[in-house]
């Protein structure tokens, strides 16, 4: 009986280790990081995220087969820290770490020539902002969520306001963390709502009684914790600080994009379902704010010429989507569209990173590039590979976790189905006018980019094979979140026809140059100018409210 404690705590010290790994790098590099030296801090950084994805990966067929909790401390006799894995936390958390592992080996190339500048700060904040989501994941309460809910946001400002000397990123980092702390005030009061109704902020002793509460109060506390995650993923009207982010280092913005910060909402609205599934007017908030905010989005990146702000634009698009997802039901599909889209987002993240690296981080607008196909093959390919999967071509990824979507809206109602098909049709033509634009056409600068070194083109290699190949596991995945769905053979067919008609439209235009799409643009310059600033919604918040 000793001998099968001590093997029962030996695994629990284990699968703890998962968390506690990236939170001992983060004290060790930010302590003794000027020691160590900026690269050395790099490789700490890097190591330990492999570590906790080897670990994720050690619990995860017993997730999957038999949830369970490990109680780490407790603190009171109704507060107490623990870990919950079951199917959702443990593929979220391998997720998590195999996507933000990559980006930290990434970095190493992308921040190599700052090194000797006291880099190894942004390493610390890296570790600092995976064990904040990993506490988000795996928590087993409310207010452990709550804690890692606060820990991305403050990593999320420290990383965005990096460059600090630079006014634009400094400013993109308070405009952060200032939005988001209006939704985290209305997640605060969700979580005191919800030990109201429930008398505990465990999550299983929630899932216990959310049937036995008041309807109308749960679905008011449903609306309330809905309204952090409107604040954590972007979404209207808590949208603004969202492109602005992009102030920060390349690898910061994969990261908030694919694997934590944006993820978060989606990922606890996900976590909560049983209280959603309870208050089903709040799923019907949940949609509409998903579908407005997904159209929103994409009729803004249609405009803006910033490379890495349209990307920007598409993962606020399809976070809106995963949030129709959930409000029409499809908990799984909403999770294994997060799921692509971690591997395709961070690709195009990456892949437009290398190409500011190549210029020296002097260019950052798509019409001061061209040509780069040639120079660039690796990262023109990688780039190729994640629009085509973010526009949902078969066989991609995007394909299998886009369908599942576009079908689900459609069961639940025409209009919530044309409305994914339309954003579909935008998304393929945003993102591919980006890809004509940069590495088509004639070259738009003088000295000739070099692709960049392997520390940076390897990463984007193996998350290209992800983007192509981790939409064959759609069933399995639906299987282990216990909902399993057969393709829709009709949206299939017509989602990729969707998709190749807006990328035939910007090949035809950016490419083949059919339309001068300058005249254009000036001949519909007041419907352009009100895309590319957020229906003003931006000058609103800044000079108005904010002034």
């Amino acid at each position: 009986r000793r001998q099968r404690q001590m093997c029962i705590r030996d695994r629990a010290n284990m699968e703890a280790l998962i968390i506690f790994l990236p939170f001992i790098s983060f004290l060790a590099v930010g302590l003794l990081g000027r020691w160590l030296g900026d690269k050395l801090s790099a490789i700490i950084t890097s190591v330990t995220g492999v570590l906790s994805f080897l670990l994720s990966l050690s619990v995860l067929p017993h997730a999957l087969h038999q949830p369970f909790v490990i109680k780490l401390y407790d603190f009171l006799p109704f507060v107490s820290f623990g870990l919950y894995f079951d199917a959702l936390s443990s593929l979220t958390t391998a997720l998590v770490t195999f996507v933000a592992t990559l980006i930290f080996i990434y970095s190493i190339g992308y921040m190599h020539n700052l090194f000797g500048q006291w880099t190894f700060k942004f390493y610390s904040y890296l570790s600092l902002f995976l064990f904040a989501m990993l506490v988000i994941v795996l928590s087993d309460n409310l207010l452990g969520i709550f804690f890692g809910w606060e820990g991305v946001g403050l990593a999320s400002y420290l990383l965005i306001g990096y460059f600090h000397t630079q006014k634009k990123a400094s400013n993109a980092s308070l405009e952060a963390f200032v939005m988001n702390r209006v939704g985290d005030w209305l997640f605060i009061f969700g979580i005191i709502s919800a030990f109201y109704l429930f008398g505990s902020i465990s999550l299983t002793d929630i899932f216990g009684k959310v049937s036995q509460v008041n309807a109308s109060l749960l679905g008011f506390s449903a609306l309330l914790l809905f309204g952090g995650a409107v604040g954590k993923s972007g979404q209207i009207p808590l949208h603004t600080w969202l492109p602005n982010a992009m102030a920060g280092p390349t690898p910061v913005s994969a990261l908030l994009h694919a694997a934590t910060m944006v993820a978060a909402g989606v990922y606890m609205v996900a976590r909560l379902y049983p209280v959603f599934e309870h208050a089903p007017q709040s799923l019907k908030v949940i949609a509409l704010v998903g579908g407005i905010t997904s159209l929103f989005a994409a009729l803004a990146a249609t405009s803006h010429t910033d490379m890495k702000k349209i990307i920007a634009f598409s993962t606020m698009s399809q976070l809106g989507l995963m949030y129709l997802a959930l409000g029409v039901g499809d908990k799984a599909g909403a999770m294994f569209h997060l799921t692509t889209h971690a591997f395709f987002k961070a690709l195009l993240f990456l892949s437009a990173g290398s190409v500011i690296s190549a210029f020296h981080h002097e260019v950052y607008d798509i019409y001061q590039a061209g040509g780069l196909k040639k120079y660039m093959p690796i990262t023109y390919t990688s780039f190729i590979v994640g629009a085509l999967a973010l526009s949902g071509i078969f066989p991609l990824s995007g394909f299998f976790s886009k369908d599942r979507i576009i079908g689900s809206a459609y069961e639940s109602g025409t209009i919530w189905g044309i409305l994914a098909s339309v954003v579909s049709l935008l998304t393929a033509y945003y993102i591919f006018r980006e890809a004509f634009v940069m590495f088509h056409g004639e070259k738009r600068y003088e000295h000739e980019p070099q692709e960049s070194p392997g520390v940076m083109t390897y990463p984007m290699i193996v998350l290209s094979l992800m983007a192509i190949g981790s939409g064959l596991a759609e069933g399995w995945y639906g299987k282990a979140l216990g909902s399993e769905k057969g393709l829709h053979l009709d949206v299939a067919i017509s989602s990729v026809l969707i998709g190749i008609a807006g990328i035939a439209i910007a090949y035809l235009v950016y490419a083949k140059g059919i339309i001068d799409h300058t005249k254009a643009y000036k001949a519909l310059k007041p419907i352009a100018d009100t895309f590319r600033e957020q229906f003003y919604t931006e000058k609103l918040y800044h000079k108005i409210i904010a002034f």
